[in-house]
């Protein structure tokens, strides 16, 4: 069982820790700078919805979120996954930002498109 104050391993029975005399049940105290991950292994990364993202639907938000899935990528083989889940919930926010845009100019490119052929129609009939 590891403190949840200090990190340190301590055995399964333990009541206290056998490094920092904390209590192994309380949560840690967030004045002390630690920080416990609820995370307990690597997260997704979100690098294939970006890519196509990238490709089909919007660049610029594409590229920042193969940016943030790269970092979470790095964040995963470091085993740093609190890190990790911050840049892949970021990288999957601008993937549906990315999917949003694109698929609104994508309609409005469609819509303007019939209109256009229905006014080309409407001025052609004598």
């Amino acid at each position: 069982m590891y403190c949840p104050s200090c990190g340190s391993d301590n055995p399964e029975h333990a009541n206290n820790c056998t490094s920092c005399g904390g209590s192994l049940s309380a949560p840690p105290d967030p004045r002390m700078g630690h920080q416990v991950s609820s995370v307990g292994g690597p997260v997704p990364t979100y690098l294939v919805p970006s890519i196509l993202v990238t490709i089909f639907c919007c660049q610029v938000f594409g590229i920042v979120a193969i940016v943030f899935s790269a970092i979470a990528m790095g964040k995963n083989s470091s085993a740093d996954y609190a890190g990790a889940q911050a840049s892949a919930a970021k990288a999957k926010m601008w993937c549906w930002l990315g999917f949003g845009i694109g698929l609104t100019a994508i309609i409005v490119y469609i819509a303007f498109m019939i209109l256009m052929g229905l006014a080309a129609g409407a001025a052609s009939t004598p």
